[in-house]
């Protein structure tokens, strides 16, 4: 690949604080947009307080339902500003506020004059269509927020929660049905649009993208990198570069016989401009305790770049990286591109882990240009090691990176215990929360 070719490659998309911004009022209005509707339409609403109360809290309740689809559909231009970890995460707290309002709906307008007894089993189907809508959306929140206290699988919690599309239809039928303020005519046809996009975003992500969406890869090598890792080599069938930015991941789904195929995301740790793609994978869980098991000639699909932890997304003067166990995969990736561009930007790299041979590609941190500093830290060191023992601490980041820690830009990628403790370290040396730079994965 040519020169001028790889640098077009690794223009990383700038999104200004005004798409953001954009994007934030364009949910909120969507969100209340049915309320606003039904209230310009029927001024005052006719009912007391509560009952109106109520009333909002059921039309927003299901709007925020619908736009969850959205919000889970990895959308690049909905993704691209915020990173997909932080959509994730307002994904999740809406879920919980969407699943308030609808708890919330019944209740104020049983309060508000239409009695208890609308918690009766007695009741007619179009209330009973209600019901069960409101007791999916609570198991499946629950559920959500607790599988992994319980020990759920987790592609049992994935099939469970791409049922939630089922509390969308129900919840529609039951207001269509039922709602007076659904007999407005652009009430309705909102109602109905909010629908069509559910449903068609449901397709797209669940029927498109797995049939259509992905690129198609091979594996051509599988190396062992420690005891527990490995790095799996893909080439893509149609001869096409994957374009990525360093530090970006991707979703990645394995074809191999007699094996599980589930869908993952791993960090692409090779570094742009290469015809292969590299992911570093540890046997931590269900699926990739049989990473070591993939084979030569094994099928890959791919989905991919997503995130925004890659320094092409700023402008660091100088840079700290701080690394746990396979964390370092990312970060791999920024120092390789870092050093084949001949970047004479200094930094310094933090790598912590627990044993000696637990160490991610020693080999090549060895052989980082001078101005890279590689400082090792293991919490069950053996006896004769000289380096440091324990954790990362605010010590340690003083001592090797005071050089830097002034202007640094952080990435930081590890355990979430470890991402949390360093992150306090860190604000304890005054380093600013807009120079740390991380993504959190957490379902």
């Amino acid at each position: 690949m040519g020169q001028e070719q790889t640098n077009r490659l690794l223009q990383a998309p700038r999104f200004s604080p005004a798409t953001g911004t954009v994007l934030l009022v364009a949910y909120a209005v969507l969100a209340a947009l049915p309320v606003i509707l039904a209230y310009a339409l029927n001024p005052g609403g006719g009912g007391n307080f509560l009952t109106e109360l109520g009333k909002a809290a059921g039309l927003m309740g299901f709007a925020l339902l619908t736009l969850q689809v959205a919000l889970s559909a990895r959308l690049k231009p909905v993704d691209g500003p915020f990173g997909l970890d932080v959509v994730m995460q307002f994904h999740k707290s809406m879920a919980i506020f969407a699943g308030i309002l609808v708890l919330a709906h019944p209740l104020l307008l049983a309060a508000g004059g239409f009695g208890w007894s609308l918690f009766s089993l007695d009741m007619p189907w179009q209330i009973t269509l209600g019901k069960i809508a409101l007791a999916l959306l609570v198991l499946t929140v629950g559920f959500a927020l607790m599988f992994k206290k319980i020990g759920i699988e987790y592609q049992l919690w994935r099939y469970a929660h791409k049922g939630a599309i089922l509390i969308v239809v129900v919840g529609f039928a039951h207001s269509l049905v039922i709602g007076s303020d659904l007999q407005h005519t652009g009430v309705k046809v909102y109602w109905w649009l909010l629908l069509a996009m559910a449903v068609g975003l449901f397709a797209y992500r669940n029927i498109y993208v797995p049939l259509l969406g992905r690129r198609r890869y091979e594996v051509v090598t599988v190396d062992s990198e420690t005891h527990d890792t490995y790095t799996l080599a893909m080439e893509p069938e149609d001869g096409k570069e994957m374009p990525h930015l360093p530090g970006q991941f991707m979703f990645l789904r394995l074809d191999r016989p007699g094996r599980p195929s589930e869908e993952h995301p791993f960090t692409i740790s090779s570094r742009p401009g290469r015809d292969v793609l590299t992911a570093t994978i540890k046997e931590s869980g269900d699926f990739t305790n049989t990473i070591g098991q993939t084979r030569d000639g094994d099928g890959a699909r791919l989905e991919a770049p997503y995130g925004r932890f890659s320094y092409q997304f700023h402008n660091p003067r100088k840079f700290l990286f701080i690394a746990g166990g396979v964390g370092i995969t990312p970060i791999h990736s920024m120092l390789g591109h870092l050093r084949d561009t001949g970047d004479q930007r200094p930094g310094v790299l933090i790598y912590g882990n627990k044993r000696e041979e637990d160490i991610l590609f020693r080999d090549e941190l060895e052989k980082l240009p001078d101005h890279i500093k590689v400082a090792h830290v293991l919490s069950r060191a053996s006896d004769d090691w000289d380096g440091y023992r324990g954790f990362v601490t605010r010590d340690i980041i003083r001592d090797e990176a005071a050089h830097v820690l002034d202007e640094a830009d952080v990435y930081l990628c590890g355990p979430p215990v470890m991402m949390d403790m360093v992150i306090d370290e860190l604000r304890g040396l005054d380093v600013p929360d807009a120079r740390i730079h991380y993504e959190r994965f957490a379902l």
